[in-house]
């Protein structure tokens, strides 16, 4: 009578892909144990991340102060709009514009101040970006012009940095120099994520602002 033997190297590998927003981890090749249990991947292998890359947009913006800007600085709160239209990104090519709001409060003029808030950012690609930031106002070549720095928080780009520079322009100067003040803005908004907006230089604002 014939004994069928087995045949070495028959045991069979289980790959395994493990799978994480952001991160590309590395397939590891387990193998199962004499129980039939799974042994854990070997160790010292560091998961390899995916290349971040960077994402640019170009729009408009309108923000909106309570209570209106003035000629001196006050306490304001501030909320925006901006439709980013001509996005170009290394990170995913699908991204091509954007909608975003933001809230944000601080001391402000008509020409100085700095605000911190938060920003959300709906991309066309469907996913969202939550974004901590700081901004400074300054006048330059006669116009106000803020410059914006921060992280993304959550959602999409989550733990890059970004920055934005955003050029006011209003049809009411003269609102300045009322009581109720300069209600409502609108600018050009130029917004990059993974580096900085090419040309804004972003102040220091660890400073304090002297009025």
């Amino acid at each position: 009578m014939l004994v069928r033997r087995p045949s070495s190297g028959s045991s069979p590998f289980l790959p395994a892909v493990m799978a994480m927003t952001g991160l590309a981890l590395s397939a590891a090749a387990l193998t199962p144990d004499s129980a039939g249990a799974v042994s854990r991947p070997r160790a010292g292998r560091a998961p390899a991340a995916r290349t971040a890359g960077t994402t640019a947009c170009g729009g408009s913006q309108t923000v909106a102060y309570s209570p209106g800007l003035t000629t001196r600085p006050q306490e304001i709160t501030i909320h925006g709009t901006s439709t980013l239209t001509r996005c170009v990104s290394s990170a995913d090519p699908a991204i091509t514009a954007a909608r975003s709001t933001f809230h944000a409060t601080g001391r402000l003029s008509c020409v100085s101040g700095r605000y911190s808030g938060t920003r959300k950012v709906t991309w066309n690609n469907g996913r969202t970006s939550t974004m901590s930031f700081t901004a400074a106002v300054s006048v330059n070549a006669g116009q106000s012009v803020v410059a914006i720095k921060g992280t993304v928080t959550d959602g999409e780009f989550d733990g890059q940095k970004w920055s934005a520079a955003y050029t006011m322009s209003t049809a009411r100067p003269q609102s300045c120099a009322t009581r109720e003040g300069l209600p409502t803005v609108a600018g050009r908004l130029l917004l990059a994520v993974g580096s900085a907006v090419p040309g804004a230089a972003t102040p220091d604002l660890s400073r304090p602002t002297r009025h």
